[in-house]
């Protein structure tokens, strides 16, 4: 997977992520760190490649995004809890914290506890 994320990700996989997780252009450009130009570039490559570096943080949320599904067992579960503010990340819902690294690890965190009954 490190070579597949060093030559970059197609571009159509941020519209196919941006899509399942039922998220709009804005959402998509924070999450990612992203200007709303950069993502409209993106979008309209068609066939082009990710850089290297939007590949891994695309990479990296897709995979908080699996985790809450597979904790909750099904995608519309999951993404409720992800754009819900939670208690426990100090009342900011999860997705507003998978731009950077540190806030994925607490989501990552946090939906660790939930799985193995840690948190009421």
């Amino acid at each position: 997977m490190v070579k597949v994320l060093e030559a970059g990700l197609p571009s159509r996989t941020l519209v196919r992520f941006k899509d399942a997780a039922g998220l709009t252009d804005p959402d998509v450009a924070e999450l990612l760190r992203i200007g709303g130009r950069t993502l409209t570039r993106i979008k309209t490559a068609g066939a082009g490649k990710l850089p290297a570096d939007l590949s891994e943080r695309l990479y990296a949320v897709a995979e908080v995004y699996a985790l809450a599904q597979e904790v909750f067992g099904d995608r519309a579960t999951a993404l409720g809890w992800l754009a819900e503010p939670q208690r426990a990340l100090k009342h900011r819902a999860p997705r507003e914290l998978l731009g950077s690294e540190l806030g994925r690890q607490q989501v990552r965190a946090l939906l660790q506890r939930i799985e193995h009954g840690l948190l009421a």
